[in-house]
């Protein structure tokens, strides 16, 4: 739908994961300059607000509001208003409420603008050490056993990063569950980042559970799990019985470099590490 220049527009602002400091120029001006802002957390928006001498009016938007106060926010953008959004912390919809909103206002032709700044996903990944050519979010892990024990098989057969939040009460049991299943698996774990209680975790899921849970007030706050691949190294790859059937078929029926290339799709194994497991195997 075409953009109504008459409506006012909603702004998506990130703001700071935990130091204030961490908000941009650009952020603050928006937040000066909207009529309303619609916050997750009130409370916490005030001293973000207060910090930096802003008096935008806040309007309560969390996920037990976001039906009741949707007409509201949408007529406000329509009257010709402009809107904040803004979440307890980071960059609004990850997690957290908004997408109703955002998805209504895109209906009604309303310009959605983004304000980018902090993020803990993006933050937790820049630091992790993981290989981040590929990844995925998935947000909080499921609560029943059943989701959750199929979500951890989902998990373990990942060939890509894997990022999850997990709260303060859920975290080691979280982690026990998925050393059941791989103890080696490699992870990282960021722990009130940006927050004057910052700590990071690194190391298979085996040490870093005892290293939580060895630590004076560790299992406080809000947690990014950043886990690694599955992959193997090239010294421990190896291909199956079928694989090398169905890869000596493809030589036969087409060029090398084609076959390789197919095969390297299928299976998951770079062409240069399936060239050398072929000479290995031969």
């Amino acid at each position: 739908m075409p953009k109504n220049t008459k409506f006012g527009a909603l702004y998506i602002v990130a703001t700071p994961i935990g130091n204030l400091e961490d908000i941009s120029r650009r952020g603050l001006m928006t937040l000066g300059k909207v009529h309303l802002c619609a916050a997750e957390n009130t409370k916490n928006s005030k001293k973000l607000l207060k910090k930096y001498n802003l008096s935008t009016p806040l309007v309560s938007y969390h996920k037990y509001s976001e039906g009741s106060k949707l007409n509201f926010l949408i007529s406000t953008l329509k009257s010709g208003e402009d809107v904040g959004l803004i979440s307890d912390a980071g960059t609004p919809l990850i997690s957290d409420p908004g997408y109703l909103l955002v998805n209504k206002a895109l209906e009604e032709g309303i310009k959605v603008i983004p304000i980018p700044g902090p993020s803990s996903l993006i933050a937790a990944l820049s630091v992790s050490g993981m290989p981040l050519d590929k990844f995925i979010f998935y947000g909080f892990p499921p609560k029943k056993k059943k989701a959750l024990e199929t979500f951890l098989e989902k998990l373990d057969m990942s060939d890509k990063t894997s990022i999850i939040f997990e709260t303060k009460l859920r975290i080691i049991g979280f982690l026990e569950a998925l050393a059941e299943i791989n103890p080696n698996r490699e992870i990282f774990v960021a722990r009130e980042m940006t927050k004057l209680h910052e700590s990071f975790y690194r190391g298979s899921v085996v040490k870093v559970i005892e290293e939580l849970s060895s630590q004076k007030n560790a299992l406080r706050g809000e947690f990014v799990l950043v886990i690694g691949s599955n992959k193997k190294t090239i010294s421990e790859d190896f291909l199956s019985k079928e694989q090398e059937k169905v890869i000596q078929v493809l030589l036969k029926s087409m060029k090398k470099n084609e076959a390789l290339n197919l095969a390297s799709k299928s299976f998951g194994i770079k062409k240069n590490s399936l060239y050398k497991l072929l000479l290995k195997e031969n």
